[in-house]
């Protein structure tokens, strides 16, 4: 009976370490496959949301909402698989870091965060909101001009 629950127990600490294995993988496979999708044309539109608002067609607008809202779901998706203890805290910690410095850093992206926040689940939503308060108090990152500094002062510049 003992030896019975030892493997028992045993078994059901290696199924948890699969399942967030996979839960892991999943996750950054879906976030990889988002980034790798993303054309030309959708990367130009995101900058011209924070840019050039009023310059956007009706259409292009819309499709930078939507491009927004799949972002956001996608945060969501991830909130809870922390929530269920499919994320170690170093991991979470990190999807935290980039949402803060490198998302809603982005005035545009705070802004849509604000027009659908009603339409996401209300305790991911009570949550974002400290992260994205966070992130308008922090300096905006030109990622850009920071990647220009690092790569001359690797090339030997400053």
């Amino acid at each position: 009976m003992i030896a019975t629950l030892a493997y028992l127990a045993i078994q059901i600490r290696q199924n948890t370490k699969t399942a967030k294995a996979a839960t892991y993988s999943s996750t950054t496979d879906g976030w990889t496959q988002y980034l790798q999708a993303q054309s030309i044309d959708d990367l130009r539109l995101l900058i011209s949301l924070a840019t050039e608002p009023k310059e956007l067609t009706p259409a292009s607008f819309l499709r930078g909402y939507y491009l927004c809202r799949a972002i956001f779901r996608r945060m969501e998706h991830d909130y809870y698989q922390y929530k269920a203890d499919t994320f170690d805290s170093d991991t979470w910690n990190a999807y935290l870091a980039s949402w803060r410095e490198d998302t809603f850093n982005n005035p545009a992206f705070r802004a849509m965060w604000k027009l659908q926040r009603d339409y996401l689940d209300p305790n991911f939503v009570t949550f974002m909101d400290s992260v994205v308060a966070e992130a308008r108090q922090r300096e905006p990152i030109h990622v850009r001009k920071k990647y220009e500094e690092l790569l001359e002062a690797e090339l030997g510049g400053t």
